[in-house]
């Protein structure tokens, strides 16, 4: 046989080859849609039923925080808080990224430092070590305590209490 005419053959199969190829990808790419479609049929990604689970869950959430004072508990994590909830982690985490707009920790920590800021105010308390006010808010660590204290007050916990100090006199 003639050269031209094998690389002629090897060039159309090998052209055909690719055509079905193509046609096998396409074909498992419409199938794998179609059971994925077939699998999460009736479940919405998005929508105001999430959104009103969402708004149920940080409701008990908040609740919880308020009433039972979770923040206060130094092992409190995210997957504790859930499986007290009755929900799971990443539905929990979810809930709280998209609806309040910060992550469990930030969330947590604002509860900490409210309550810190309310013994820090609180006249029976003055004579509490500040590491004694941060472990009774829930902080391991009296650096954690300050960092978060400074990142959300915008002062550190000496310049806080001066403040403090200087308005009780100033009445």
């Amino acid at each position: 046989m003639n050269l031209s005419v094998i690389i002629i053959i090897e060039s159309v199969a090998i052209v055909l080859l690719s055509v079905a190829l193509t046609v096998f990808i396409v074909l498992f790419i419409r199938r794998d849609r179609a059971l994925r479609k077939y699998l999460f049929r009736g479940r919405k990604t998005s929508g105001s039923n999430n959104s009103e689970t969402d708004a149920r869950l940080l409701a008990a959430l908040k609740t919880t925080m308020e009433n039972d004072r979770l923040f206060t508990d130094s092992t409190v994590t995210l997957e504790k808080t859930a499986k007290l909830l009755g929900t799971n982690r990443s539905t929990l985490s979810k809930a709280i990224n998209t609806g309040l707009g910060v992550n469990f920790s930030t969330f947590l920590n604002g509860y900490r430092i409210k309550e810190a800021i309310r013994l820090l105010n609180d006249s029976n308390a003055q004579s509490y070590k500040i590491e004694s006010i941060g472990n009774m808010c829930g902080f391991n660590s009296r650096q954690v305590f300050h960092r978060v204290f400074k990142k959300e007050t915008g002062m550190n916990i000496r310049q806080y209490i001066k403040k403090i100090n200087s308005a009780h006199a100033a009445v």
